[in-house]
């Protein structure tokens, strides 16, 4: 019996790969369905948020009912009802609930903009990689001006189409990983 010590990482990695490989497939197929039916899949989205503020706002009512007493638990219950408000509202009405992420979208875009371009200015003087983040800052405004021209209509298709980009290069990414490994 060998009883060569191992690296503890290879005994936690070791069956790793065949999870992986099968994680990346069923990640890489839900990618290619969203960006086929990019509309089905922000609708998905869409309610899977809508029932998660539900369920928060249920769950922070009850946390404040539980305080009923105190000035917190009169402010608890305005805020998570407000919470329960807005998924309900998202529920019964989605194409609210779309317009609304994506004028988020556009802000984390807008934000994610400005802050690579300007750190990626500053970087000019000591990377001469620099202009990658630049040109990823300007792609990102270009995808806001893109959704908030056509905003409201492009919320309906533009998130299931990144959703499905994302999926899409999660899944592959998990493929080549495991592939990194023997099975």
């Amino acid at each position: 019996m060998d009883r060569t010590p191992r690296p503890a990482s290879r005994d936690i990695v070791q069956p790793l790969p065949k999870i992986l490989f099968w994680i990346g497939i069923v990640f890489t197929l839900l990618g290619v369905l969203a960006i086929l039916v990019p509309m089905t899949a922000t609708l998905a989205a869409e309610q899977v948020i809508a029932w998660l503020l539900v369920v928060w706002g249920l769950l922070g009512l009850s946390f404040g009912w539980s305080m009923r007493g105190s000035p917190a638990g009169r402010t608890f219950g305005v805020l998570f009802g407000m919470m329960l408000a807005l998924g309900l509202i998202f529920v019964f009405f989605p194409s609210i609930g779309i317009s609304t992420m994506s004028l988020f979208l556009v802000a984390a875009l807008l934000l994610e903009a400005v802050f690579s371009v300007r750190y990626g200015l500053r970087l000019r003087a000591t990377n001469t990689n620099w202009g990658w983040m630049v040109l990823s800052g300007v792609c990102a405004l270009i995808l806001a001006v893109i959704i908030l021209t056509g905003w409201p209509t492009a919320g309906s298709w533009i998130i299931g189409v990144l959703l499905g980009l994302n999926f899409l290069s999660t899944g592959l990414m998990l493929i080549f990983l495991s592939r990194a490994f023997t099975f």
